[in-house]
């Protein structure tokens, strides 16, 4: 979903902060990584690394995140909790189904998520898209307007 909002095919967090046509004014930058194809630890440094390279900059961060809270390998908790530690207000977008399978977010998950939020903000689009053009787009365009608010103040 971040190629289609940003209309990028790559992100380079270690360059400068991008201005994207649906954000005009605003800068980002994507950590396009995810812990399920990254140990959370290496993500965690990835992330502190990014940081640190724009902390003076006024961009706003987005970052991939599959909410795995299995105890596994590729458990998410560890980057909540550092996410969580880093002083910023983060807003997890929890979206409750993928484009490629029918697996939804168990309750339980968000629950869980929610229990280890403490500065941040979780927002739940629980839209099922699996293989809908049309819902896609729509979850998409729910996504950016609550980014639009949140940018504008208004979700704090």
């Amino acid at each position: 979903m971040l190629h289609e909002i940003f209309a990028r095919k790559n992100f380079s967090p270690l360059k400068d902060p991008f201005t994207p046509v649906v954000f005009p004014g605003k800068k980002f930058v994507v950590i396009n990584k995810t812990n399920r194809r990254c140990a959370p630890a290496a993500l965690c440094t990835h992330i502190s690394q990014v940081m640190r390279r724009h902390l003076c900059s006024s961009a706003a961060f987005m970052l991939t995140l599959s909410l795995i809270l299995d105890g596994g390998p590729r458990d998410a908790t560890s980057v909540i909790q550092y996410l969580e530690s880093t002083g910023f207000r983060v807003h997890y977008l929890v979206l409750a189904s993928s484009w490629a399978d029918k697996q939804i977010i168990r309750e339980e998950d968000l629950e869980q998520l929610r229990a280890m939020i403490r500065r941040g903000h979780v927002h739940y689009f629980d839209l099922l898209v699996t293989r809908s053009p049309l819902r896609f787009q729509q979850r998409t365009e729910a996504v950016v307007a609550l980014i639009r608010a949140v940018l504008a103040g208004s979700h704090r």
